[in-house]
């Protein structure tokens, strides 16, 4: 037949049959290729969500250590912040004790250039100085002349030594033999003392108490003193306390004060 052609083993065939399979052919290696680059961008995609899921995982691990150290950093000062309303607590108690414990110790014309007597309770307003029934330091035994203050770039200080045998006025416990500190964190300490000549008037606060005008008649001591407190908790935080402290004295520190 005419456009039919024999093959190798003499066969007869027709060309477009020929022409059939080549395209068939060619579509093969065509389907073929579109497998590999469907496999090859199925890779790919599984590649990118590892890369995304490492991201995601390195974010979120972040997150959770820097909660962790905001979480650890917040109970450390939680910690420094509870050790130092101890310390203050420990201060106001001492504070507290020595006043309250405020001994109406007289002392006698001629003892300081004077020819009345009067208290030893010598008021200022950064600074008090008493005597107590109540001492600092275990060792000392009797009434004790005690003071507070505050020494720059130093810290809250307390001054005692024996009140029998000393200068009550003039006698300095500010010296390293008998001053002692309390706190360096306490960086201020004001007080005012009430004054109240009748026990059934209001009585006013007053910057200072000087002895030497509560004479005679009208020889007292303070109501009661009032103590206000600065404290350096640190990172430029500053903790204010006031707190006010009655004096009472018993009859027979009163009996006393009078030479019955």
């Amino acid at each position: 037949m005419e456009g039919w052609r024999a093959d190798e083993t003499g066969a007869a065939h027709d060309p477009e049959d020929g022409e059939k399979k080549r395209m068939e052919n060619r579509h093969g290696a065509f389907l073929m290729m579109t497998r590999r680059l469907l496999r090859s961008s199925s890779a790919g995609f599984t590649l990118l969500e590892m890369l995304l899921a490492i991201a995601i995982f390195s974010l979120v691990i972040g997150v959770i250590f820097t909660s962790f150290r905001l979480g650890a950093s917040s109970w450390e000062k939680g910690e420094r912040d509870i050790e130092s309303y101890q310390k203050i607590r420990a201060v106001n108690e001492l504070i507290y004790r020595e006043i309250r414990s405020c001994f109406p110790y007289v002392l006698t014309p001629g003892e300081l250039d004077t020819h009345v007597k009067f208290y030893a309770f010598f008021g200022k307003a950064d600074s008090v100085k008493f005597v107590s029934a109540a001492s600092v330091r275990k060792a000392n035994r009797g009434l004790s002349l005690i003071e507070f203050w505050v020494q720059d770039g130093v810290g809250l200080m307390v001054g005692e030594t024996l009140a029998i045998g000393s200068d009550l006025a003039d006698v300095s416990l500010r010296d390293e033999e008998r001053a002692l500190l309390i706190n360096p964190d306490v960086k201020s300490i004001r007080f005012r003392y009430l004054d109240k000549k009748d026990q059934d008037e209001k009585g006013e606060w007053e910057q200072t108490w000087e002895p030497r005008n509560k004479t005679g008649q009208d020889l007292r001591l303070p109501e009661a003193v009032e103590v206000r407190l600065e404290v350096d908790l640190g990172n430029g935080r500053m903790f204010t306390q006031e707190f006010v402290i009655p004096i009472e004295t018993d009859l027979y520190s009163t009996l006393y004060a009078f030479g019955v």
